[in-house]
């Protein structure tokens, strides 16, 4: 049978996960008569991250490490409640205080202290007609997941045809009555550094520049205070010097808001936010952060030469063409291109 895992982020695994998709080496013991046999609706959790979360039911016939619990519910208890039950934050808080250790990480949650957890539930039918509803919410985020991973590839795609190539004048396609090549510019003409910080505690939400994009932080960075923070409006760019050459670089787009005296802050000139953006995520740009970049005392210590950073060469067209093509980008897929010709080629 399947080995199953308990995930913090995903319950029970479906079946047996290779080393690949749980980003370890799993090392699994030859006797396999140590493992618990699970069935569909046995609730398992793993005692060492159970107050992380780390707590599902069983979908699918399988085995789990002995190191887990695993427990059968009664009749008055429909399994698939019980899965998004203990999904719920403040049970999940409830099992971290129920769980002990010297510290965090060697905290355990022993069936003795689990078993006189607080619970409230309503009749089964009524947690079958709640499972079903969360479940066709569920179907949905799926269905939306996979349309974003799709649009995020031909987004990709697009990028690679829409700008130019190392070396190369003109882009692969082109919206129709554009022409001309694209100019050479260096990222220091198109920039301007400021520092407008706050003087009044909490004048804006506090915003986080991430590998990922930018995103409104709950509560603060560190210290008790935010003066001193950063103000940034929308279509400034931020970025961190530590963390550019893993692409955390972004165009504010979420409102007014204070970022970390740590990051650095730009004005854009000449240049169309919308469009400008995405080209300074692609993997060329990310390869040309990590040359303005000097390596620290360690491979994940780097920090960012802003000269260096100001050298580096990025190709615009027209401000009508940038125009254009931000707004595709802005709405992904909304569009149709027709390649014409470019640079005096058939494209």
């Amino acid at each position: 049978m399947p080995i199953l895992s308990v995930s913090i982020h995903s319950g029970i695994s479906d079946g047996e996960l290779s080393s690949d998709s749980l980003g370890k080496e799993v090392k699994r013991s030859e006797d396999k008569t140590l493992y618990k046999h699970t069935y569909p609706g046995d609730l398992v959790f793993n005692m060492m991250r159970a107050w992380q979360g780390a707590i599902g039911v069983v979908k699918n016939e399988g085995m789990v490490s002995p190191a887990y619990i695993v427990a059968k519910p009664n009749k008055n208890l429909f399994p698939r409640f019980m899965n998004y039950y203990f999904q719920k934050e403040s049970v999940i808080s409830q099992m971290n205080n129920l769980s002990y250790g010297v510290t965090d990480f060697r905290k355990r949650l022993y069936w003795d202290s689990f078993i006189i957890g607080n619970t409230a539930f309503p009749s089964t039918s009524e947690q079958k007609k709640i499972s079903d509803f969360l479940d066709n919410l569920s179907d949905t985020i799926a269905l939306h997941q996979r349309k974003l991973k799709q649009l995020n590839t031909l987004k990709q795609g697009y990028l690679q045809q829409l700008f130019p190539k190392n070396g190369e004048k003109y882009p692969k396609v082109r919206f129709a009555n554009f022409e001309g090549h694209w100019e050479q510019c260096k990222l220091g003409d198109l920039l301007k550094e400021f520092n407008t910080k706050s003087k009044i505690e909490d004048e804006h939400s506090v915003l986080s520049s991430t590998n990922n994009g930018m995103e409104v932080r709950n509560g603060r960075v560190s210290g008790t205070s935010n003066i001193g923070y950063k103000i940034v409006e929308n279509g400034d760019l931020i970025l961190s010097p530590q963390n550019l050459w893993l692409g955390n670089i972004n165009i504010n787009s979420i409102g007014t808001g204070l970022v970390s005296p740590s990051y650095k802050t730009f004005k854009l000139v000449k240049v169309n936010t919308e469009f400008i953006g995405p080209q300074l995520r692609v993997p060329e740009m990310i390869e040309k952060y990590k040359n303005a970049s000097t390596q620290g005392a360690s491979v994940v210590r780097r920090n960012l030469e802003l000269e260096s950073f100001y050298q580096i060469m990025i190709q615009v067209p027209s401000i009508e063409e940038q125009q254009k093509d931000g707004t595709f980008f802005k709405t992904p897929g909304g569009r149709i291109l027709t390649p014409r010709k470019t640079g005096g080629k058939k494209e």
